[in-house]
């Protein structure tokens, strides 16, 4: 088994281990699939251990379907946590983000015309990103997608991968991290811990905003507010005002039972757990629907 590399020169593999050949640039994508011996019916799992960077695509495609930059097309998940089908977005904020030190798993299972793709993040179950069914294509085989110098990626087959575990854990998260939404239902919240004491908080209203919460002897503060510049429907312009004024004045992040409590000086709103993240499915994925 080994890394079969694109073209373009920007993907330098050794051993179990794919780089950026480290040239700097918007186009300077580097993807290398893994061609591994065990691929096609059944259930196929591997470990992606990343060494360096952040905000690379991990996922598998067809050998008739990988090529340099975006002419790789397959079942991605990576970036700030969104599936993609190597151009297009497919899902945004399906997970979480990952970067050095993480460990993510990845399960396909393959049953006639059924495919499943799930993943995990350091032996936390994600759930399951693709449920395609309906199609019958190459086999698919496990592939990087990098864009920055730092991005270093080490891939191991998984030998016990039951669905179990890629199962989405029930209940509660244990702190405030976690995706969360308003009682209303209306604002979807995301909490990521970046280091001792700072956070990425993320909303969703119409737009996706989002900025780093630092906290210091139990005070919050956030920095500047960074927004999408969609247009909301009418009838979100003043919600998605109002919580883009919670956010950017965050002074407090508090789990309340199985609630968390949001504070911005005196005002306090309340988050319950988020619906885990839905699967996405043949329809969504534009290069197997062609």
């Amino acid at each position: 088994m080994s890394w079969t590399v694109d073209t373009s020169g920007n993907a330098v593999a050794s051993g179990g281990e794919v780089k950026h050949g480290g040239v700097k640039g918007s186009e300077k994508k580097g993807n290398a699939m893994w061609m591994d011996e065990k691929v096609g019916e059944g259930v196929h799992c591997w470990s992606f251990d990343i060494i360096g960077g952040k905000g690379m695509w991990l996922g598998v495609c067809t050998e008739e379907h990988f090529g340099a930059g975006y002419k790789l097309k397959g079942l991605m998940y990576g970036g700030p946590g969104n599936l993609s089908d190597g151009g297009a977005l497919i899902t945004g904020q399906w997970g979480p983000k990952f970067g050095e030190g993480d460990k993510i798993g990845m399960r396909l299972e393959v049953a006639g015309d059924i495919t499943t793709l799930s993943f995990s993040k350091n032996g936390a179950g994600l759930g399951v990103a693709y449920d395609i069914r309906g199609w019958v294509g190459g086999p698919l085989r496990p592939v990087v997608s990098l864009d920055s110098p730092e991005q270093r990626v080490v891939i191991s087959s998984m030998e016990a991968c039951g669905v179990e575990t890629m199962a989405q854990a029930s209940g509660p998260p244990p702190g405030i991290a976690g995706s969360w939404q308003h009682q209303g239902e209306q604002c979807h919240l995301s909490v990521e811990e970046e280091g001792p004491g700072v956070w990425r908080v993320g909303m969703k209203v119409g737009n996706s905003m989002g900025c780093t919460v630092t906290e210091r002897d139990g005070v919050f503060s956030a920095g500047p507010v960074r927004s999408t510049k969609m247009m909301p429907p009418p009838e979100l312009q003043a919600v998605e005002t109002s919580f883009t004024q919670l956010l950017s004045g965050i002074t407090s992040l508090a789990r309340d039972g199985d609630s968390l409590v949001v504070a911005a000086g005196d005002r306090v709103e309340r988050f319950s757990v988020a619906p885990g993240s839905t699967p996405a499915t043949r329809d969504r994925v534009r290069w197997i629907n062609k």
